[in-house]
């Protein structure tokens, strides 16, 4: 379906069901409002996944329509892949989420339903799988 027809759910309730759980652990000290965390069941070095995560929270700014800047939260999910050349390469998704400090904790999670969405549903494989806009 292409996305000029791109139906997403408003309110929707999205649960992970299926699959076995990652265990990911901290591989540094958190520093500087960002940790980045590896799945502690992979065992090679050269193919373990990660993901980096970074809060950035709301700052003073003469230029902003309520005097702050957008909170920020950004996940960088690396998940390395073996070619058929033996070569390895890195898989990344990338999420970001900006709000404003006057939401609510349900308004961002709508917005949090709406980016999970945009993720998995299957309006958007053709996009995701073909690279097609149509």
């Amino acid at each position: 379906m292409p996305i000029s027809s791109l139906s997403l759910l408003e309110g929707a309730t999205i649960t992970p069901t299926g699959g076995s759980a990652l265990a990911f652990k901290p591989m540094f000290n958190p520093q500087g409002g960002s940790v980045k965390v590896t799945c502690s069941t992979d065992t090679d070095l050269r193919t373990r996944r990660t993901i980096d995560v970074s809060v950035k929270e709301p700052k003073v700014s003469v230029g902003a329509p309520n005097g702050y800047t957008q909170a920020r939260v950004a996940s960088y999910a690396k998940v390395p892949f073996t070619l058929d050349n033996g070569s390895v390469t890195t898989c990344t998704v990338k999420c970001e989420l900006a709000y404003d400090s006057e939401m609510t904790q349900a308004e961002i999670l709508e917005l949090r339903k709406l980016g999970a969405q945009i993720f998995i549903d299957g309006d958007m494989d053709d996009t995701y799988y073909l690279l097609s806009l149509d």
